[in-house]
């Protein structure tokens, strides 16, 4: 398994510019996140490279997307061994407010502290720069109730507006 990262400066058709050397290198695209930050493509891949495949030139195949593209690719090898998914109640946490430095940082502490796993963190500053956005998607751990997460979270960030409501897993 290889995580790549993908970074560089946002324009049409990175995503495919990317998939496209992974599909014809036989790679299967396991996960994927992408997303614009500032202006900047930015994408992350668990990938599952074909047997006996070289990672070497894999990486050289990429590369060449620093040319086309603009994009800095890097290739990890992971371990084989996949992560137990978790059955653990998951929730989506949105917390709005003036923009501050550190908001992130103080949320997630008190997320840390409470052992909630945060497993996506989407943030964007609004409203001419005055109003910081935040979601995350965390799962509780048993002992802990949402409710009493969200009286804990508002009562250290009074400042903002909390919120956390369960996400409903539909079923194929």
């Amino acid at each position: 398994m290889l995580i790549l990262t993908a970074v560089g400066p946002d324009k049409p058709g990175m995503a495919h510019a990317v998939a496209q050397i992974l599909f014809e290198s036989g790679c299967n695209i396991e996960d994927t996140t992408m997303t614009r930050l500032s202006g900047q493509f930015s994408m992350i891949l668990a990938v599952a490279p074909p047997q006996n495949a070289s990672i070497d030139e894999l990486t050289a195949k990429l590369e060449s997307l620093r040319a086309s593209h603009g994009l800095v690719v890097d290739v990890t090898p992971i371990s084989e061994a996949k992560t137990e998914i978790s059955d653990a109640p998951r929730y989506l946490l949105t917390a709005y407010g003036p923009e501050n430095t550190g908001l992130l940082a103080h949320l997630t502490g008190i997320l840390a502290h409470r052992s909630v796993n945060v497993t996506d963190v989407q943030t964007r500053v609004a409203s001419a720069g005055t109003v910081y956005i935040m979601l995350l998607e965390v799962e509780l751990p048993p002992n802990l109730t949402p409710e009493t997460l969200e009286a804990q979270l508002q009562n250290s960030a009074p400042s903002l507006q909390i919120s956390l409501r369960a996400i409903e897993e539909e079923t194929l």
